[in-house]
């Protein structure tokens, strides 16, 4: 008698948990801060970027992005054209149609002697890639951008 009750007890107990609301799973991932931020699209190779009131950068790379490790350099500027290297960068990259299978996470890129900000880019396969740059100035995010390419 007394296993019975357990068992009626326990199933009761289950059909009440299963009846709790539970959040859709895009309120739990903004509650947790890990929803995306949106990366706005980015000017070709060399062209100026604004990426704020009276601020601009120029982004490249060593050689044309291909298989193997590019390096990806980009100046920040004031609107007097003098450099900044005020700022701290981060940079993620990865394959669009596999999101997660080859993404980097932010890493930071270090600033060389020259005043530009350097980053080691990995491209292990072809297909479509895109590299999040993540600029952040006093500790807050002053601008997100994106480039797209082929492989």
């Amino acid at each position: 008698m007394l296993c019975m009750k357990r068992c009626i007890f326990l199933v009761l107990l289950l059909l009440i948990v299963s009846l709790l609301p539970v959040p859709l799973c895009k309120d739990v991932l903004a509650a947790s801060g890990t929803q995306s931020q949106a990366y706005s699209p980015m000017a070709d190779p060399g062209a100026k970027v604004q990426i704020g009131s009276g601020y601009y950068l120029v982004y490249g790379f060593d050689k044309k992005p291909k298989l193997g490790t590019v390096i990806m350099k980009v100046d920040i500027f004031k609107g007097d054209g003098g450099k900044d290297t005020s700022f701290q960068v981060k940079g993620d990259s990865g394959m669009p149609s596999m999101r997660g299978a080859h993404e980097t996470g932010d890493r930071a890129f270090q600033l060389s002697k020259k005043g530009s900000y350097l980053l080691p880019i990995d491209i292990v396969m072809p297909g479509d890639w895109e590299i999040r740059l993540t600029i952040l100035k006093d500790g807050k995010v002053f601008f997100r951008g994106r480039y797209n390419f082929d492989i």
